[in-house]
């Protein structure tokens, strides 16, 4: 059976995310990890305000090729990264057969998770980050039937499931609009922008989770996620 993972990283102990690693208040959030020959290929969504000194910063490393805007959505930024370094944690993930769910992070830690086949090859991932010294800090284990518990049957991260869960019960959907995102940020800690891509994105998780799902069938309606 499956198995799913959550688990923290401090972000020197993730050599790719120190290249991403910006001034306070940029959120991150890689939607894929495509392996080249030679290269990864992340393609990044950044929800922030100034792109500008973002993306200097991270064309400032030495392993990144190229950074291309793609996207433009509100207050975020679609990238797709050239990265010409070989990432321990990353490799790990791969050559344990694990495949990336999610990862988000910031200047401080970054988060991933991730589903391996079995508790066999989530424990050859957990010898891996002993070998190469990355202190890993587990969150989470729970298998792919767990995963249908608390609104993850709609891959939402705890974060997006708890701004949303506060944007339903403060009447942020009702008509008229009993609150404001300028209201609601505070009590979750951050700022306005990022609840707006937290809503923004587990709404779009659970579109497409109801809707594509039922169309392509359910196992191709699992894999969907961003």
């Amino acid at each position: 059976m499956s198995v799913i993972v959550e688990f923290t990283v401090s972000t020197d102990d993730f050599l790719f995310g120190t290249a991403l690693a910006t001034a306070e208040g940029m959120e991150l959030t890689l939607e894929r990890i495509v392996p080249t020959d030679a290269a990864l290929l992340p393609f990044l969504w950044a929800t922030g305000a100034d792109f500008e000194a973002f993306e200097r910063h991270v064309l400032e490393d030495s392993h990144v090729s190229t950074l291309t805007p793609l996207d433009r959505l509100g207050d975020s930024v679609l990238y797709r990264i050239e990265w010409d370094a070989v990432d321990d944690l990353v490799s790990g993930i791969g050559e344990t057969g694990g495949t990336i769910l999610e990862t988000r992070g910031n200047s401080d830690k970054w988060a991933f998770r991730v589903r391996f086949s079995d508790h066999n090859t989530l424990a050859d991932f957990y010898n891996h980050c002993s070998d190469y010294e990355i202190p890993i800090h587990l969150e989470r284990v729970y298998t792919l039937t767990a995963d249908f518990d608390q609104g993850h049957q709609f891959e939402l991260t705890p974060e997006q499931r708890e701004a949303l869960v506060l944007a339903v019960q403060r009447g942020y959907f009702d008509s008229p609009r009993k609150v404001s995102l300028a209201t609601l940020a505070p009590e979750l800690d951050i700022s306005q922008q990022a609840l707006s891509s937290r809503i923004r994105r587990a709404n779009e998780k659970i579109l497409r989770r109801a809707l594509l799902r039922s169309v392509e069938g359910p196992e191709n309606g699992h894999g969907l996620d961003r």
